[in-house]
Order: C-alpha cells, then sequence, then structure tokens
C-alpha cells in the first residue's frame, strides 16, 4: 500500500481534495496509488513533511 493511499484514508480524503492540497492532478494520485509513477518535487517534499508530522492536512 502506498503511503499516499495510508495518508489520504487517514484523513478522509477523496483523491480529489487530496490532489488540490498537494497540487496535482487527481489522475496523478491515481497513479501514485497503483504504484505506476511515484510522487516527486514538492509533492515528495509535502508528503515528507507530513512524515515527519511537520504538518497536517
Amino acid at each position: 500500500m502506498s503511503r499516499t493511499f495510508l495518508y489520504r484514508h487517514e484523513t478522509g480524503l477523496t483523491q480529489v481534495l487530496f490532489a488540490q492540497y498537494l497540487g496535482v492532478s487527481p489522475k496523478t494520485v491515481e497513479a501514485w496509488e497503483a504504484g505506476k509513477n511515484k510522487p516527486s518535487g514538492s509533492s515528495s517534499r509535502l508528503l515528507e513533511l507530513l512524515d515527519e508530522k511537520k504538518i497536517s492536512i
């Protein structure tokens, strides 16, 4: 299971809302969760900050 999927379900957000929060398209979130792509750039950094509990949704 991807960390994207886990964060999204922990927060109860839809793929659309999670995508808006990260500044990406819902298709991008879908691809991350399916393991087709991995987050990069600022999206990757935001997920790292979520990991470290330095930010919250």
